[in-house]
């Protein structure tokens, strides 16, 4: 990441917020001093612990904010940004608020990614697409957003009482649109990112038992899916979304390990409670309610053919709270963990 923005002759700053664990810290110190010295400003952030993509990024550009820059550039540790990406983004800097790359695959740049962008169907579902034109998009991944500070002045940062990893970019996207601020993909800055998607099963099964992956995801994995061969659950993938492009949004499910070992602490497992938190606020009732039932049905039928790890009854308290909070017009909880304490009760 840092060796591909040598080729960005116009970022004059550098911000890094580094989340590993102590036994690391000297080396990323080292390298980060290989890089800094062509910057005119620079700051390396040790958090005390673990905050989260959210937690880090709403600090990165809380500093950026406060040393009134008039752009910042939000980047992944796993990303690349690809030569003459920001000055293309500036090139159409007086089109919007928020400009985005299109993210390609890290491998493969020829291959461009659904992170590109986001619009919504008629049930309120986020719809990622693989754009290949330059348009106004409702929502964006991180990876190579270039925010105005007209944005940061107006909306603030990204949450981290709600978010911890996921979702925390397209509720800044919400946020943003809401107030009429545009966000604009251009497809000429390009971004490179891996493809989350096509991970292998040994991976995706590993990262299941070593408990980095939960809820959604850890569903996904579950016994009866384990059974399916690895071609028939690509062709599955490819129908799912493409087919999902029709359908209400997706709330997700409560897994129980998200009480057994987690104990409702900022993890990724509480991605999908901040995806429900994020979809109350964003939806209208009407979504909110289709999304719920599409869900309890989806939940239902993976049920029966085995889905062990879903507790549904923390899954229909979420849902339950998530519509009677958009009822009232008013969210009860202050951060996802006291969301999650209230599911576990």
């Amino acid at each position: 990441m840092l060796r591909s923005l040598q080729t960005h002759p116009s970022l004059n700053g550098l911000i890094v917020l580094d989340n590993s664990r102590e036994e690391y810290l000297k080396e990323n110190e080292a390298i980060f001093r290989m890089y800094a010295d062509r910057y005119q400003f620079t700051h390396l952030a040790h958090p005390k612990k673990n905050i989260g993509s959210a937690g880090a990024f709403c600090q990165g550009m809380k500093i950026a904010h406060e040393n009134e820059f008039d752009w910042i550039w939000l980047l992944d540790q796993d990303g690349t940004a690809e030569k003459g990406c920001l000055a293309s983004l500036l090139r159409n800097a007086g089109q919007a608020d928020i400009l985005c790359p299109q993210i390609v695959n890290i491998d493969n740049p020829e291959m461009v990614l659904p992170q590109s962008g986001a619009v919504q169907n008629f049930w309120g579902r986020m719809v990622w697409i693989a754009f290949t034109e330059s348009r106004n998009i409702s929502f964006f991944a991180t990876h190579g957003a270039l925010i105005s500070k007209s944005v940061l002045d107006r909306i603030g940062y990204y949450d981290p009482h709600h978010f911890f990893v996921g979702s925390e970019d397209s509720d800044y996207a919400f946020r943003s649109t809401a107030e009429h601020m545009v966000i604009r993909l251009v497809v000429e800055a390009k971004a490179g990112h891996p493809d989350a998607r096509y991970r292998s099963l040994e991976k995706r099964r590993g990262l299941i038992d070593a408990g980095v992956i939960d809820n959604i995801s850890a569903e996904r994995g579950g016994d009866a899916v384990d059974r399916l061969s690895a071609r028939l659950l690509l062709r599955l993938q490819q129908f799912v979304l493409h087919g999902a492009r029709l359908l209400p949004e997706h709330m997700g499910y409560v897994d129980r390990r998200l009480f057994w070992e987690r104990n409702c602490r900022k993890t990724q497992g509480v991605a999908s409670l901040s995806f429900a938190y994020l979809a109350t606020k964003r939806l209208t009732s009407f979504q909110l309610g289709a999304a719920c039932l599409y869900s309890l049905i989806t939940l239902l039928c993976r049920k029966l053919i085995g889905g062990s790890r879903i507790s549904l009854k923390g899954t229909v308290s979420m849902y339950s709270i998530c519509f009677q909070s958009k009822l009232k017009k008013e969210w009860p909880f202050e951060s996802v963990e006291q969301f999650c304490m209230r599911i576990a009760e």
